[in-house]
């Protein structure tokens, strides 16, 4: 039999149909058990934060070293940094999509949403905290203290009616990668900082290294983590935690309510039942996230093949937490809601 050129044509459009189609050729991952080997429980509380049939997903890798997420109910994305390249980068949870929101930003690290929804970023390079307007401009918050310039802004928190409490521990400043070397010129400090000042106010200089930061869900609590042993062999990775004042002007003089062990603590969120869930480093069994109740005590953990630098809670019901974990960012829908 003759096939015609039309009747060829026609025969290949439709197989090569076929093979688009998933139900028939897409090749299926590997069968994988629930519950995700992700999931360590160490304290029976922590069941109720465990989901039984959700999966650990690697959205998206390609990174140097990824940072800061943040997330925005309305339009329904996370940013989050990717530090050594100087990019704000942007994760669509509609398309599941990664894409670069800005670049050149001054190596961008922590990054929150106002209660205007503006975006409010820290920068290493040059050091300072900065607003995106509506407009598209760009508002310096703060840049300095007391004449002399801040070390490298890294995580941040906002407040109801414009006040902003970032960590200044100055890693963007320590060599030439997240930033540009120079030396430090004031103490590693927490500040605050809103339009009304001309420069921010110091809080504390407590932690010797202040990294994530954090608020309990009644914004009466402040905790920082503190990354001592970078820089501070003697002393031990920790999580502080403060008493805030309602204008969130100051702080109490702070505790150590966590010091780890062979781990270390980066950024943080927390959920509505107070718990912190912290970005951990430490090697296998430890790097991922380790979950705290409000008076330290560990309920469990989410393991990840990669340190975990920071992590916000997404998606509609705010209970898909996203974890930016060195080149790779993760999801996993948990039990909890954050804050």
């Amino acid at each position: 039999m003759t096939i015609g050129r039309r009747q060829f044509l026609a025969g290949t459009a439709a197989l090569t149909a076929a093979a688009s189609s998933p139900s028939l050729f897409a090749r299926a991952e590997a069968p994988a058990r629930y519950p995700n080997d992700c999931w360590q429980v160490l304290d029976e509380r922590f069941e109720r934060y465990m989901l039984f049939n959700s999966p650990l997903q690697r959205i998206w890798s390609g990174g140097l070293w990824l940072e800061g997420p943040a997330w925005n109910a309305v339009g329904r994305y996370a940013v989050f940094s990717d530090i050594p390249r100087a990019r704000q980068m942007r994760w669509d949870e509609a398309s599941n999509t990664v894409s670069v929101l800005r670049h050149e930003v001054g190596h961008s690290n922590g990054n929150a949403f106002d209660d205007r929804g503006r975006l409010v970023a820290c920068e290493h390079s040059p050091a300072r905290v900065v607003r995106y307007e509506w407009d598209g401009s760009v508002s310096v918050l703060a840049d300095g203290w007391q004449g002399k310039r801040l070390n490298a802004p890294n995580d941040l928190v906002t407040l109801p009616g414009g006040g902003i409490i970032f960590t200044d521990p100055g890693y963007g400043a320590h060599v030439d990668y997240e930033g540009h070397r120079r030396e430090l010129e004031i103490e590693p400090a927490v500040y605050y900082v809103d339009d009304t000042l001309d420069e921010p106010l110091r809080l504390t200089t407590a932690p010797y290294k202040p990294n994530g930061i954090a608020l309990s869900p009644d914004r009466r609590t402040l905790y920082v983590t503190d990354t001592a042993p970078s820089h501070y062999p003697d002393q031990p990775p920790a999580i502080f935690r403060f008493t805030l004042s309602g204008d969130g002007k100051q702080v109490s003089e702070g505790t150590r309510l966590v010091e780890g062990q062979g781990e270390g603590y980066d950024g943080m969120a927390v959920d509505e039942d107070g718990n912190l869930w912290v970005g951990t480093s430490g090697g296998e069994g430890k790097d991922g996230v380790s979950i705290f109740t409000a008076e330290g005590e560990r309920l469990g953990r989410i393991l990840l093949p990669e340190v975990c630098a920071n992590v916000c809670f997404t998606g509609e019901d705010r209970n898909r937490l996203l974890m930016t974990a060195s080149r790779s960012i993760y999801t996993l829908y948990t039990g909890a809601r954050g804050a």
